[in-house]
């Protein structure tokens, strides 16, 4: 709880190797960053500092280095919006536990940037490459056995769970091997605040949006619209595989909602993964097609904070023209600055309906 008489704000409190250094950082922050990723990225921390008289440069951030080295470094912040709802009550957004990974300093002006990854590469499911073989697994069952291995938890999101009889893990890390499975699955693979999430995108984007942006509202401070190339979208895609045994080929094919058969600007993706029957590869295949096709509008808006606004969380785009429509959040940024007070940077991507 806040005091009811303090004006409305945020700020950001700091812990390292679970102390609480707020009140020592304060009078030289200059920022806090957390950048929330949709998939395929960690979360990343920056915190941002000041070093005009050179005591983190000659004192404190050496011995935070060595301590890092020595012990992995952990930093914990939560965004503290005081007294927001009023009468002193206060909203708390924990942005997680991050690891130490890098420190930079330049200048003029001297400032001090340090960063923390919630799956730093020096964690042994990056940096370990091993080998294994796999047998009479589903994926569900490969990353719970990855996760706990590596310390961590995982969550599981996804209706469909490939299974496996075999599959070989050759001289690979244990989140590259994962990845690479997801990607092939047609599942994306998260990795935050120590634990794994593997979900389907089509499920995230079916969900109802939580914010509306409406051109000229004022609910936003900047916009930039964009649209993908031609090279990324395709038209349609087929999935096949010739069983070894009997040479039979079994595919299926996906195609985009609006397609038009003979058009000269058709693409067709080919894609070859092993596949049971004919309806099997079909929902591989409009997977793949979702995947690759899933960057053809783009967009991006800074906005007054909002901790609502998270990766995998979809928005409604209104009066935008050709860009208009409802969006999946691929990457949320939340700072909070001496300058500018807390701001949410959002990067979308239009949902891909009717595949």
């Amino acid at each position: 709880m806040s005091s009811a008489n303090l004006a409305r704000r945020t700020k950001a409190e700091i812990k390292f190797a679970g102390v609480d250094i707020t009140g020592s950082i304060q009078p030289y922050l200059l920022s806090v960053t957390y950048t929330d990723n949709e998939e395929d990225e960690a979360d990343d921390l920056t915190i941002k500092l000041q070093d005009r008289d050179g005591i983190w440069l000659e004192d404190w951030l050496n011995d935070a280095i060595e301590g890092a080295a020595a012990a992995k470094l952990k930093m914990d912040v939560v965004f503290v919006r005081e007294n927001w709802l009023g009468g002193g009550a206060d909203i708390v957004f924990p942005c997680g536990e991050f690891e130490l990974c890098s420190v930079d300093a330049s200048g003029p002006p001297a400032v001090i940037n340090i960063r923390g990854s919630s799956l730093p590469f020096s964690a042994t499911v990056r940096s370990t490459l091993k080998n294994k073989a796999w047998e009479s697994y589903a994926l569900s069952g490969i990353a719970n056995e990855l996760a706990g291995a590596n310390g961590m938890l995982c969550m599981y999101e996804a209706a469909d769970d490939p299974f496996y009889e075999r599959v070989e893990q050759v001289k690979t890390s244990d989140i590259n091997f994962l990845s690479g499975l997801c990607h092939d699955a047609g599942i994306s693979l998260k990795a935050t605040n120590n634990i794994l999430v593997l979900f389907d995108q089509a499920d995230y984007e079916a969900k109802p949006d939580v914010f509306t942006v409406k051109r000229g509202s004022g609910v936003y401070t900047k916009y930039r619209l964009i649209a993908g190339t031609a090279e990324s979208q395709y038209s349609s895609c087929r999935v096949y595989y010739t069983d070894p045994e009997t040479g039979k080929c079994i595919q299926g094919i996906a195609k985009i909602e609006d397609y038009k058969a003979g058009a000269k600007t058709n693409q067709q993706l080919e894609v070859q993964a092993k596949v049971s029957n004919a309806a099997e590869a079909k929902a591989l295949a409009e997977k793949n097609l979702r995947l690759h096709n899933k960057l053809d509008r783009t967009a991006s808006f800074t906005l007054p904070g909002n901790p609502d606004l998270a990766a995998g969380v979809t928005v409604v785009l209104e009066q935008w023209g050709g860009w208009s429509g409802k969006y999946i959040v691929k990457k949320a940024t939340h700072s909070v600055s001496s300058t500018a007070g807390y701001t949410t940077q959002i990067e979308l991507r239009r949902v891909l309906e009717g595949y």
